[in-house]
């Protein structure tokens, strides 16, 4: 009988646990990010609001392809908060590739590269150019 009242008790505090984790847990925003992400992970592409010069600044997250960056923000992250609540479309400075592939920049929505792109080369961290600085619609790897 102690024995059973032990697991019941054990197997209560569990689901109460696991309950209060998914009661509490930070729900995704509508750009996709999670509010607890503010910092590349392997196979995560981060755009920095601010180049090196003036230490990175707020971050998206990238996860994928993102044919448009209208609607998404930057977000404080550990290189600081300036530029965050900004929008990233035609916003971004820098680019932080923590994936193993060549990651493009295109200066046009759609992936397009009529007027310009840049490639950061995987695993680097670059400041866009001058023509692509601030001049960001959308990001893929390639």
């Amino acid at each position: 009988m102690r024995i059973r009242k032990l697991m019941a008790t054990t197997l209560a505090g569990g689901a109460l646990t696991a309950g209060l984790a998914m009661a509490t847990a930070t729900p995704a925003t509508a750009d996709g990010n999670t509010a607890f992400e503010t910092d590349c992970s392997p196979g995560e592409v981060c755009l920095h609001y601010n180049s090196s010069a003036y230490g990175y600044g707020a971050v998206l997250v990238q996860y994928g392809w993102y044919s448009d960056y209208a609607g998404y923000t930057f977000r404080a992250g550990k290189n600081g908060s300036a530029g965050a609540g900004v929008d990233v479309k035609n916003n971004a400075a820098a680019v932080d590739s923590f994936t193993g592939s060549t990651f493009r920049v295109f200066y046009n929505s759609g992936y397009n590269c009529n007027v310009a792109c840049q490639d950061i080369p995987p695993y680097y961290t670059r400041d866009l150019n001058s023509t692509m600085k601030n001049q960001n619609a959308s990001g893929r790897t390639i």
